[in-house]
């Protein structure tokens, strides 16, 4: 019986590492895909007429279709007319399943201003955006506490953030 659970337990720990290795392959092709086509996302949420100071989650239209896990972005139109879309591709789970963490591209139509990256010395960068605003936004967890895997310049970032 011992070797029976030991033999089980190994098996599901291989399915679960099998299982997020193709989650990464697909994560891969969809960050390629959103790098290449962040500009023509950023033109087009420009065109759905988003009031100043406001958040939404806006679906994209079908020739932008699966790059992001739900066919969504997440918007933000400053009061200063800027647009910030997180474009989250990917979401995991710890094995135990209680860990949720995303992946994405953030991009701006605009580089990114000093005091909205957040320097955490030898662990980070941050992305936090939201922090002098006063109103409350729908999709505001998308432009708060997003750590920067990657600075490609200054419009465009490679994020994750913890959801737990």
């Amino acid at each position: 019986m011992r070797f029976f659970t030991g033999f089980f337990l190994k098996s599901l720990y291989i399915i679960y590492w099998i299982s997020n290795f193709f989650v990464e392959i697909k994560y891969c092709f969809r960050k390629r895909a959103a790098l290449t086509k962040y500009q023509e996302i950023l033109d087009w949420v420009k065109t759905q007429n988003l009031p100043l100071d406001t958040s939404e989650a806006l679906k994209l239209p079908d020739n932008l279709l699966g790059i992001t896990h739900d066919d969504l972005v997440q918007v933000l139109h400053t009061s200063e007319d800027r647009y910030y879309v997180a474009i989250m591709i990917n979401y995991s789970s710890g094995i135990t399943g209680t860990t949720q963490r995303i992946k994405g591209i953030f991009a701006c139509d605009a580089p990114l201003a000093p005091r909205y990256l957040t320097n955490i010395p030898n662990v980070c960068h941050r992305i936090n955006i939201l922090g002098e605003y006063q109103k409350p936004y729908k999709v505001a967890w998308a432009f708060t506490n997003l750590e920067v895997d990657k600075q490609y310049n200054d419009y465009l970032f490679a994020v994750h953030r913890q959801l737990n």
